[in-house]
């Protein structure tokens, strides 16, 4: 499967948990088709994925941001650790260097911009077209919303997050021409019930 086709998968439903833990109720995170983990340690990080491995997950793509679990290096030895744990398909990042090697180890990979002014506007789209990443996500929601024109011609597929608080947060994200939306919100992730990608 190529990898256009690998990360068109992961955004076939629009709101991506983003959690460590899972909660007592599976029903919310069964439904997403994505999951990105973090928070956590790297002495969890197997116990963690091997939970995704009981029948009402295992569908479920696992990303792992790569910068935000406690003790996994964010360069190529962190990306050969998290290779080696055959359910994790890929990692979200800020280093946009880390996308070649990973696809080098048949990870897919999601470069995080932060957009907080016009010149970020420029890097961000410096960065995506240089990178090598399979996505983009655009941070704060509401910059996505606001630049979708500034990236309407970017090559790569766009998601969002951060600030997402409501259903009309997600829908207007999804109308603004990201595909998906990341969020720690449990109420949010019960969208993936009703909503398609």
């Amino acid at each position: 499967m190529s990898s256009v086709a690998s990360i068109q998968g992961c955004f076939r439903k629009p709101v991506i948990p983003v959690l460590w833990q899972l909660p007592n109720k599976l029903a919310a995170v069964s439904s997403a088709s994505t999951v990105i983990l973090q928070g956590g340690s790297i002495t969890e990080l197997a116990g963690v994925v091997r939970q995704f491995e009981q029948p009402a997950l295992d569908h479920i793509h696992l990303l792992v941001h790569i910068d935000l679990i406690a003790g996994l290096e964010n360069n190529e030895a962190g990306l050969e650790c998290l290779a080696q744990l055959r359910r994790i398909r890929g990692v979200v990042t800020i280093h946009h260097h880390l996308t070649k090697p990973a696809k080098r180890l048949k990870l897919l990979s999601i470069v995080r911009l932060f957009i907080s002014d016009s010149r970020a506007v420029e890097r961000g789209l410096s960065v995506a077209s240089r990178s090598h990443a399979d996505a983009i996500e655009i941070l704060p929601a509401v910059a996505a919303v606001k630049t979708a024109g500034d990236f309407q011609n970017c090559s790569l597929p766009r998601i969002t997050g951060g600030l997402c608080r409501t259903e009309e947060d997600i829908h207007e994200a999804l109308a603004s021409g990201c595909l998906a939306v990341t969020s720690t919100l449990p109420r949010l992730w019960q969208l993936n019930q009703t909503l398609t990608g």
